[in-house]
This record gives structure tokens, sequence and C-alpha cells, in this order.
């Protein structure tokens, strides 16, 4: 059994309350999970003074588990992905955890002062390479979505080679593939592949009445179970249960057409 946390859109420099970071924290050091993973936007201007700031945070997470970070398009603004692979880490890397028979990719879907994402045949095929092993837990973190997500908004920033890396997954069989970007906790499960986003962990950009979160991921030979942690609270909710490869649970997100309905706006 592997124990995952998952953090991202931190927007350091931008709405950060160091309050639900200290939460975040505390949660971490509780739990004593395998790693910690982020996906992208751990400051919001790509500024060195903003990622200076964050470093402390990100020390203290180290100093307790396994880390691994990808960019984000907040990170690689203003050429920030130069103070990223400077200060927090390559712009993409691998972890194993080798007796809990883990592989954690992290590829870069980000680039400078462009909101959408976008992989390429480069990281493709290096990706291809990473997963070629025989390892019983396989996942892939990215900033971007792969998928758009009810209630997050209608903005183009998914990634535009989706399609690629989408059949990537299936090809590969992934366990789970994580993202950011969005700020709205979801899931969505295509064939072998658990598709897990994650709200802003501690920020108040969060989307009409969500509360900023992360995510505590329970893998255990295929099964998978996800919590949403509050961040104001540490109080969890159940997001996703799969057991023997069939999903049994995924919590409902309210959708546009629900809101429409129940509109004033619509009534005669």
């Amino acid at each position: 059994m592997v124990n995952l946390i998952h953090i991202s859109d931190l927007h350091y420099g931008s709405e950060f309350v160091p309050e639900y970071m200290e939460n975040v924290i505390k949660y971490i050091e509780d739990e004593s999970p395998d790693a910690v993973i982020c996906t992208g936007d751990i400051i919001h201007k790509g500024r060195i003074t903003q990622f200076k700031g964050v470093l402390p945070y990100l020390k203290r997470i180290r100093e307790c588990t396994r880390f691994l970070a990808v960019p984000g398009n907040h990170d690689a603004k203003n050429s920030g992905i130069i103070f990223f692979e400077r200060l927090i880490g390559p712009r993409r890397s691998r972890l194993i955890i080798d007796d809990k028979d883990t592989l954690i990719v992290g590829i870069c879907s980000a680039r400078d002062d462009i909101a959408y994402g976008e992989c390429g045949d480069e990281q493709l095929d290096w990706c291809g390479r990473q997963f070629d092993k025989n390892l019983e837990n396989r996942v892939l973190a990215l900033h971007h979505h792969l998928i758009p997500v009810p209630l997050s908004g209608q903005k183009f920033t998914t990634v535009r080679d989706a399609g690629e890396v989408l059949e990537f997954t299936q090809l590969f069989e992934l366990d789970l593939v994580l993202m950011g970007h969005r700020h709205v906790p979801h899931a969505y499960v295509i064939g072998p592949t658990t598709f897990l986003y994650c709200g802003t962990s501690t920020s108040k950009k969060v989307r009409a009445d969500d509360s900023p979160s992360f995510n505590h991921i329970i893998l255990n030979e295929g099964d998978i179970e996800v919590h949403i942690v509050n961040s104001t609270n540490l109080e969890r909710s159940l997001l996703l249960e799969r057991r023997l490869s069939r999903t049994k649970f995924v919590r409902p997100r309210r959708t546009r057409i629900e809101h429409l309905l129940s509109s004033s706006v619509w009534d005669d």
C-alpha cells in the first residue's frame, strides 16, 4: 500500500494564506505519506523573490518525506522556469519508491506566458522510456488539465495535445494521473486510469463556494481511494473509491445545467 499527498496551486505571492500552508504541512507531518506531489503553480509570477519566499515551506515538506514537483504556467511566467529548476527541481523528473513498487513521473506542460498546456512528442517519448518498467503503481503528474472539468470556467487552458497523452495513459495502463491548474478537486476514470484534479491548496483562489484543498491518495494493489482534505480545518471527504478495478464512488460535482435550472434568471 502506498500513501500519497497531492497538493497544487499554492500561488505564493497572490492570495497565499500562510495558515493554510501550515495546516498542509501539519497534515503531512502527522500522516507521514510515502511522497508528496505538487502539480504546479507553486508561486504566482515567476519572480525569484517568490521562489525564495516559498522555499522554507517546501524544505519542511522535504524533511518529512519524498517530494516531486512539476512547473505550472504561473511558475513559468517571466522566464521563471529558470528559477524553478535552480531552486525547486528539474522541469521533468521521476521518483521511484522501491519498497512500495511505485513509479511517479512528472512532466512539464507549462510554457512562458501561455495559459494552455502542451507536452510534445519529445516528452511523450521520454515518458515512454520511464514507464517501460514492471512496477505495480504507475503515476504521471503534470499541471494542466487533460479533460475539462465542470464549473471550472470556460477558458481554453487544457493540454493542446491531450489526445496523445490520453492515448499514452491507456497504452501504458497508468494507474493515476495527477493534475492541478483550475483549482477544482475532481476525478474521471477511463479504462485502467484515474484522472485526479486538485484544488488550490494554500490560496483563496477558489471557485464559487469551494474550499482550498488537497488530496490524500491510497493505492493498494490496483485499488484506489482518494479523500479531499480541506486546508482550512483538515476535514476529509471521500472523492473516489475503486475496488477490483471497478469504480464504487465518485463524489458528484454540481453541474452547470443544475445551476441554470435553479437560477431565477430563467423564470418566466
